[in-house]
């Protein structure tokens, strides 16, 4: 499908090129001139389809929660970029945070250990997310102090870039609270996020730790109404499936 996708664009830009130097040519533009409009009109091109593949990505992770979907889409894009070893760190650190999301932390931190930092930019936030999807495998696999030794010496003095960045350092703030049993701290600072602008994957794994702590101060009515809304809308997400199983418990036990 990727394939067919890439022959697909192939094609158009062949065809635009071609029409754009008959139309050129047939209004008397200069040879050189008319080279250098085809050519740029063919990277205006590229820029599109790449604004719509990144939209198109965003979509199947963050708002229709499918994991699985997201890392074929990955996978297809390797088969690209395997020789760009920059672009190839970028996949990676998106693979490592699907396997985050899908709760294979071991799968996460393997993949982020075979990326070379090197290859990395702050200017790009490619540090940046790479930095927090480490520290977030460091505390869901226990090394605390490793997550918060990372966190005091490399987070804190990068600038995130853009809201979306901004949002998941946020979230991590609120979530280092819960993992280093700040309870109270970490859910008013995650309840305050939920009216803020979050996408729905988001907004799922904000509401997933609110329940658990709810469940865990013996609020199981809040948590099973929070429990049955990850189940109902987080589709293909890790937390969906395991908000359905607590609900059912929370349910046996009223």
């Amino acid at each position: 499908m990727g394939k067919g996708r890439s022959s697909i664009y192939s094609i158009l830009f062949l065809f635009i090129a071609i029409a754009s130097a008959i139309i050129l040519l047939s209004l008397n533009v200069n040879a050189v001139l008319a080279i250098f409009i085809t050519v740029l009109l063919l990277l205006v091109c590229d820029i599109i389809i790449v604004v719509i593949r990144n939209a198109r990505f965003k979509k199947v992770l963050d708002w229709d929660c499918d994991p699985e979907k997201y890392l074929s889409m990955i996978d297809r894009q390797e088969r690209k970029y395997r020789r760009n070893s920059r672009a190839a760190a970028i996949l990676d650190i998106n693979r490592a945070a699907v396997y985050l999301i899908m709760r294979d932390y071991n799968k996460a931190l393997e993949y982020l250990n075979s990326i070379e930092e090197s290859e990395l930019s702050e200017k790009n936030d490619s540090y940046y997310v790479y930095t927090i999807n480490r520290i977030l495998c460091y505390y869901e696999l226990g090394e605390t102090e490793k997550a918060e030794a990372l966190y005091e010496t490399e987070l804190v003095r990068l600038c995130p870039h853009g809201n979306r960045l901004k949002t998941s350092v946020e979230i991590l703030v609120g979530e280092r609270y819960f993992f280093l049993h700040k309870y109270k701290e970490s859910y008013a600072y995650l309840k305050k996020l939920l009216s803020t602008d979050l996408h729905k994957r988001q907004y799922l794994g904000v509401l997933y730790r609110l329940a658990l702590m709810d469940d865990m101060n013996g609020d199981q009515e809040l948590a099973r109404a929070r429990y049955k809304k990850i189940a109902k809308l987080g589709n293909k997400l890790w937390i969906a499936k395991d908000a359905g199983e607590r609900l059912k418990k929370l349910e046996e036990i009223a």
